[in-house]
């Protein structure tokens, strides 16, 4: 998302970005964009914790900026730091669950950052209707919502993702796909492993992400696996990745939680069908455009895996629905418009 906004606005505005060394390599660029590499901590618990922290103490110290733009809630509580210096316009990604991969008191802490990010911000956002109606009522105050998007030219690399798939013997259209940049249990893949080896046929279950942030929950997905079943670490290039996507014969999507799914919306960008969990977060978006099963229920899952690879003309229409409906309502041009009208108005707020 940031990407995305910061490509489209970089010519009307100077733009810093702070992020990861650890996930940001020194090759990768931003044309008109100063990317900043915080030098931060690993682990599960300390990685994102020390990189809020040194970013907003190196903003408060050395910036010199109009305003600051904070993503996700969890990373609200630096919002007293950069209150100090500056107005700040706050977007929440999506709300702590229980269900994620943090322990009791760590979820009870991260939900209580919910706080700052609903009081102190002065502006502030959410990518998910429901979750900017639950906060606006919480706080008393507007949480607006703006939608997660996609780009109307996408670039997407076939030749690329056909080198991958031919690493492993794959062939194109005759696999199934899971992608999560973090394989936790809140995406689901479990449910999906479990409804594979139910499902008739030959078609192959290629689960695409990142395994090591939750090691135990990576054995017991490789413990469920059938024979069918590959495990590809994440594709760090979009447009391979979105080649995977489109040389998939469909995209299953079994999150059990979800602000708004970037992942959701780029696999409709480019017409593949999709079968996914029915919350709110993914009707919303999608409507009568996906075929969906009910959270948590395997069986059900299995039975409408099975319909979708039966019935491939009926996914192949509901998947062009589904582009059309989400180049028409979230193009990223339309979105960055957005965030830009919220930026002006408080550089014009900090003036007076």
């Amino acid at each position: 998302m940031v990407e995305a906004i910061v490509q489209r606005l970089a010519k009307r505005h100077v733009i810093t970005v702070y992020c990861s060394r650890h996930y940001t390599p020194s090759n990768i660029n931003i044309q008109g964009v100063r990317l900043f590499r915080v030098p931060c901590l690993s682990g599960k618990y300390t990685h994102m914790l020390s990189f809020n922290l040194l970013a907003a103490l190196h903003a408060l110290i050395f910036g010199r900026y109009d305003l600051i733009h904070l993503h996700n809630i969890e990373a609200s509580f630096v919002l007293p730091i950069l209150k100090l210096r500056y107005p700040v316009i706050a977007t929440a990604h999506g709300r702590i669950t229980h269900e994620n991969k943090w322990g009791k008191i760590a979820t009870m802490i991260i939900q209580s950052i919910e706080v700052p990010f609903g009081v102190l911000s002065d502006a502030a956002t959410s990518v998910s209707s429901m979750h900017s109606q639950e906060l606006s009522a919480r706080f008393h105050r507007t949480i607006s919502y703006i939608p997660n998007g996609v780009d109307n030219d996408v670039r997407i690399d076939l030749e690329a993702a056909r080198c991958l798939l031919e690493t492993k013997g794959l062939i194109e259209q005759e696999y199934i796909l899971f992608v999560a940049a973090r394989i936790i249990p809140l995406k689901g893949a479990h449910l999906l492993l479990e409804a594979f080896r139910k499902i008739k046929g030959n078609y192959r279950l290629v689960i695409v992400g990142d395994l090591s942030q939750s090691p135990k929950y990576a054995r017991r997905l490789r413990s469920l696996a059938d024979e069918r079943t590959i495990f590809f670490p994440f594709v760090n290039s979009s447009s391979k990745l979105l080649g995977l996507l489109k040389l998939s014969h469909m995209f299953v999507f079994s999150s059990t939680n979800e602000g708004m799914s970037m992942v959701l919306l780029e696999v409709a960008s480019v017409g593949v069908p999709i079968l996914c969990t029915d919350i709110p977060a993914n009707t919303a978006v999608l409507s009568n455009r996906a075929l969906y099963f009910r959270l948590g229920d395997v069986t059900d899952l299995s039975e409408k895996l099975q319909w979708a690879l039966d019935h491939p003309y009926d996914m192949e229409k509901l998947g062009q629905q589904a582009r059309a409906w989400v180049k028409k309502q979230f193009s990223w041009d339309m979105i960055a418009e957005y965030y830009d009208e919220i930026y002006r108005k408080l550089q014009r707020t900090a003036l007076f």
